[in-house]
């Protein structure tokens, strides 16, 4: 296991809370507050073409015409 469980003061209460912060295979943080019902967590999920054309002209890149393929070799 390559992440940490831990406590931290809850953001909207105060109460501590239980938290876990991973960083394999991308940074993952999640926490529950037991007394307020706060929660946090990382989402992972894929963008669309559309999506991500649309996030590239934010930063004046060219349009592409198809996602990259995901598989990486070792």
């Amino acid at each position: 296991m390559s992440g940490c469980r831990g406590n931290a003061a809850c953001t909207k209460c105060g109460a501590t809370m239980e938290t876990y912060v991973d960083w394999k295979p991308h940074d993952i943080v999640e926490g529950e507050c037991l007394e307020c019902g706060f929660s946090f967590y990382t989402v992972e999920r894929q963008m669309d073409l559309e999506e991500v054309n649309e996030r590239r002209a934010c930063y004046d890149l060219e349009p592409i015409g198809k996602l990259r393929d995901q598989t990486q070799e070792g």
